[in-house]
């Protein structure tokens, strides 16, 4: 009866209301207890309440004093860690079948069943997706998940790629291709087959978006300048407004790289054939003629025609460049053709290069790391890639032809997705401005350069690009490290706006529509202009999923890059090899660094750096470390690192410095 009293129920709710009640996301540890992170607290979470909640549950929770202790008991659920999630099988010693998240904080197994709809059968190891159906805070006795898609077996050799195109929710296969591909016919697409056109592409490249030809300027006897042509695929020749690939292609935005091999926007029949400018094929192309002097700049307006063209080689970016370095052994053009263009090309690029040294911004000479795989797909080697002559051939070619189709657009007031960037993100602009006064300002030149780095100075193209000039000249990697954590992100935009990363008042891309949605809506754009039609109106859902697309590709990327990372590294551990690396963040819990050699991103725990915590400081806004008041590191320093552990199922790797 005592157990059933009314009076007795509602006192002992009555005690609980009174108690204080926070929010919090609760943080597991290896131990069976956790904390209750809050705003301004942290709370202890006993092992027994632990059981209620999962690592990265936000909660409310009730604050009980235990002895001169205060600590958290779980109330209700706010917002669950777990909704739809990775994890791997296992059956226990009864056959049931149980789930192990792929979370490096999340240990517990969660008891599941499956969905009719997968028809696999399940073994241990194998990843699957599965979603949280019953939750402890929820009046649920305990937690309990369905697997509702199968991703792959445990020994399959692509569980890196195939797990983290799940995990982003994107798609492994082409887009559903068709029998046959309507042509859109129109009178104005010109013969231009007669033209020169190359492709210069990586040798494996099947998607080949765009082909080059050039041509001298003559005037009185003498060069004046070059006529470019660029030709972009017209995959749009070939895809209705409605249609299901247009659909398709809408929502997946971009073909994702993936190392080994690739997942195109479009159906494989358009992107690898009917629109790929294969050499001695006829194709039909979208083309920009743009003249400049011998110094780069563009003379006259750009023009754009609907053609076929038919490109005269395929020559690949390591054996062009081999032939303009004058490489030994080096592979040379097949004929005087080839050869004109070639070095036409590089002249031509040479002299925008020097052009946009000047008045616009040049890229950073980073590598690019490449994995290269061996046939049972394993790692077999890791490559820095530094951009050669011919990468920067087809670079500047693309630039200037994007920088033309940016102002053909805004002439005609069309509806196109340009490519936009402000530089400094405006809540930190104050800041950016400071750290230059501080670091490049002296007394000699104290007044010109508050001027020169003032807010309103660097809001502007012009106030930009001449600090990225300056910091040129200095060539200090911590600078320059350092101000890219003040910089916003780049944006896609349907009104025109400077694109400050590049040092160019306008930028829409085009040369790419077999590979960027936003490519292809500007490629209609064009076209409409060039048949005196009314331009589509843009979605305003496509920038969005532009950006949203942008970003998830770059995360795929990410995680696949640094599992692979921890496979290769795994098989040298016991060696110890030392590195090279350069600091790319400093934290309180130690410093995350990118080997110089292969890219691979390492931690170094503090306690490998320093054993008396009460010694060490993190200084936040010179992102450096100091032991007893003295700098050890700072960002961008370069240091020894030994490679320590690797752990494949966290995807994590440790180093630790190596005293020099």
């Amino acid at each position: 009866m005592l157990l059933d009293n009314p009076l007795l129920s509602q006192l002992k709710q009555q005690i609980r209301d009174n108690k204080p009640h926070v929010e919090g996301t609760v943080k597991a540890t290896d131990k069976a207890y956790g904390f209750l992170e809050c705003e301004k607290k942290s709370y202890f979470i006993p092992p027994q309440a632990m059981k209620k909640v999962m690592h990265g549950d936000k909660i409310k929770a009730l604050i009980e004093t235990v002895g001169e202790k205060e600590q958290a008991e779980p109330d209700s659920l706010l917002e669950p860690m777990l909704t739809r999630f990775i994890a791997r099988v296992r059956f226990n010693k009864d056959n049931k079948l149980q789930l192990f998240v792929d979370h490096s904080n999340i240990k517990q197994a969660i008891s599941a069943n499956v969905h009719k709809n997968v028809t696999e059968t399940l073994a241990n190891g194998d990843w699957v997706v599965a979603e949280l159906k019953t939750h402890p805070l929820r009046d649920d006795r305990f937690f309990f998940a369905q697997v509702t898609q199968f991703i792959c077996h445990h020994d399959d050799p692509k569980t890196a790629w195939w797990v983290t195109l799940a995990r982003h929710e994107q798609p492994r296969t082409a887009v559903a291709g068709l029998d046959q591909y309507p042509f859109e016919e129109t009178t104005i697409r010109q013969d231009l087959t007669d033209i020169d056109f190359v492709t210069i592409d990586s040798e494996s490249t099947e998607d080949m978006d765009d082909a080059l030809a050039i041509s001298p300027l003559m005037q009185n006897g003498a060069q004046s300048g070059w006529k470019l042509a660029v030709a972009v695929a017209d995959p749009t020749a070939y895809i209705p407004l409605d249609s299901q690939i247009e659909i398709d292609a809408k929502q997946r935005c971009f073909t994702n790289y993936l190392p080994g091999f690739n997942i195109p926007m479009l159906p494989r029949e358009l992107s690898d054939d009917l629109c790929s400018l294969v050499e001695g094929e006829k194709r039909p192309a979208l083309v920009c003629f743009i003249e400049t002097d011998l110094e780069g700049n563009v003379t006259a307006e750009p023009s754009f025609t609907l053609a076929w063209i038919c490109s005269k080689a395929k020559l690949a970016y390591d054996a062009v460049s081999d032939y303009l370095e004058q490489q030994p052994n080096a592979w040379q053009p097949t004929n005087d053709i080839i050869k004109t263009q070639i070095d036409a090309l590089h002249q031509f690029s040479l002299a925008r290069i020097q052009w946009r040294q000047q008045h616009a911004i040049l890229f950073k000479d980073r590598p690019d790391y490449n994995f290269i795989l061996a046939d049972n797909g394993e790692v077999s080697e890791i490559r820095a890639d530094y951009r050669r002559i011919a990468n920067r051939i087809v670079e500047e070619c693309m630039i200037i032809a994007n920088t033309c189709a940016a102002q053909f657009l805004a002439a005609h007031q069309a509806a196109g997705i340009f490519s936009t960037h402000s530089g400094f993100d405006k809540k930190f602009l104050p800041a950016a401005s400071q750290f230059l006064l501080k670091h490049l300002a002296n007394e000699n030149n104290q007044t010109e350069l508050e001027q020169r780095y003032s807010v309103e100075n660097l809001m502007t193209l012009d106030g930009y690009c001449q600090m990225q000039h300056d910091l040129d000249q200095l060539s200090q990697a911590y600078l320059e490290t350092r101000l890219r954590r003040y910089l916003t992100f780049a944006e896609f935009k349907t009104e025109v706006a400077p694109h400050f990363g590049l040092g160019l008042i306008a930028y829409a891309t085009w040369t790419s529509p077999i590979r960027k949605y936003s490519d292809m809506v500007n490629h209609r754009a064009i076209k409409a202009i060039l048949q005196q039609q009314t331009s589509q109106p843009i979605e305003e859902n496509v920038l969005a999923r532009l950006q949203e697309a942008r970003k998830q590709n770059r995360l795929v990327e990410r995680d696949i890059a640094d599992w692979l990372y921890c496979l290769y590294l795994a098989k040298q551990v016991a060696d110890k090899p030392i590195y090279q690396a350069q600091i790319m963040d400093i934290t309180r819990g130690g410093l995350r660094v990118q080997l110089l050699e292969n890219g691979a991103y390492l931690f170094v725990p503090m306690s490998f750096i320093h054993d008396k915590k009460e010694e060490i400081e993190v200084n936040s806004d010179d992102i450096a470390l100091y032991v007893q008041g003295n700098r050890v590191y700072q960002l961008a320093d370069l240091l020894s690192v030994r490679l320590a552990e690797v752990n494949i199922d966290t995807r994590s790797i440790i180093g630790e410095p190596v005293k020099e």
